[in-house]
């Protein structure tokens, strides 16, 4: 990763950071314990790459940052609502998130719970007020929330997620059945149904350790990335050959972070990744339990390649401001925490 890229980096950061403190300071008829729960991981640092990819991509096809700046801002609150219910006892029951407390270490699980409900609310109320800029508008920013939204419930990062809980001690490729039997035993009004019922869409017909991970990482962690992309290309208008491109690099890079996450999980200490869990502690069901760290180096890497090749071929865009997107794709394969 380049010094330019840095710098990009901890420039635009600061500057979705400045906003989001605005975009709190704004919230009124709230309790202040609950704000303050809100602002204590809205606030406690990370890289920002989702609301930076919407920019990114908004610029690349004519739009200024500030011209998306509320749908950016939102974008941050959905995945800190995320990182919020995820690190509660009843889900990965983490006590270090970037580095500090987790937020119900800090407020409470009850508290946790309801700030993490106040900021996926708040997220649709940030969002459409997009439509108030001219340089975007109503109908674009209709379209991107729309489809944003999509990406981050059921049929993505929360379908996701879901898949994510029920995968538990899958880590092995053998333990499809097990699985399967403990699940039964442990849902009891749901001892009739099957691991399909669990884990996949009715679209996906086979239950496969292999189709279960892509599934999970394809909306779990990759829809947010995806959706981020691809509300940029929408609030800027974009329409045809390059949506299509710029979803296909939008899906490649997603799949790749969480790959890499997966990667990391195993090479990297608790305090370089600033959580305190692990996937392998959990059991969980990950590119390197099935395929290894070789195989799973060897996926992003191809991916990325596929990635470089979309924007490669977009048209109706800047070319000279898509340098951030194919840095952050690099960045996406190579970082280390």
């Amino acid at each position: 990763m380049t010094n330019d890229f840095n710098a990009y980096l901890k420039d635009r950061a600061k500057l979705v950071e400045k906003n989001l403190a605005k975009y709190v300071g704004k919230i009124e008829n709230s309790p202040k314990v609950l704000t303050d729960s809100m602002a204590y991981s809205l606030q406690a640092g990370g890289k920002r790459v989702r609301p930076i990819l919407l920019m990114a991509t908004a610029e690349a096809f004519g739009k200024k940052a500030a011209d998306v700046m509320p749908a950016a801002c939102a974008v941050e609150m959905l995945h800190t609502y995320s990182l919020i219910h995820d690190d509660l006892p009843c889900m990965d029951n983490d006590s270090l998130r970037r580095g500090k407390p987790t937020n119900h270490k800090v407020f409470g699980d009850d508290l946790a719970l309801l700030a993490g409900d106040a900021l996926l609310t708040y997220v649709f109320e940030v969002f459409a007020q997009n439509g108030k800029v001219k340089a975007v508008g109503a109908e674009n920013t209709l379209n991107a929330l729309l489809h944003f939204a999509n990406c981050a419930g059921a049929s993505g990062m929360v379908g996701g997620q879901t898949a994510d809980v029920y995968a538990e001690g899958m880590g092995a490729a053998d333990a499809v059945s097990t699985r399967a039997e403990k699940l039964k035993k442990e849902s009891k009004p749901l001892a009739d149904k099957s691991l399909h019922y669990f884990m996949l869409p009715s679209t996906v017909k086979e239950t496969t350790p292999e189709t279960i991970l892509n599934y999970i990482h394809a909306n779990k962690t990759g829809a947010l990335i995806r959706g981020s992309v691809e509300a940029g290309a929408l609030l800027a208008g974009v329409k045809g050959k390059d949506l299509t491109l710029i979803k296909k690099y939008a899906n490649c890079i997603g799949l790749v972070f969480q790959i890499v996450d997966d990667i990391l999980d195993v090479t990297a200490t608790a305090k370089q990744l600033g959580k305190s869990n692990s996937d392998k502690e959990n059991g969980k069901l990950t590119f390197v339990s099935l395929y290894g760290l070789e195989g799973s180096r060897k996926h992003a890497q191809l991916l990325i390649a596929n990635a470089q090749k979309a924007l490669d071929g977009l048209k109706n865009v800047k070319k000279k401001n898509l340098w951030p997107l194919y840095a952050m794709a690099d960045f996406f394969k190579t970082r280390t925490y």
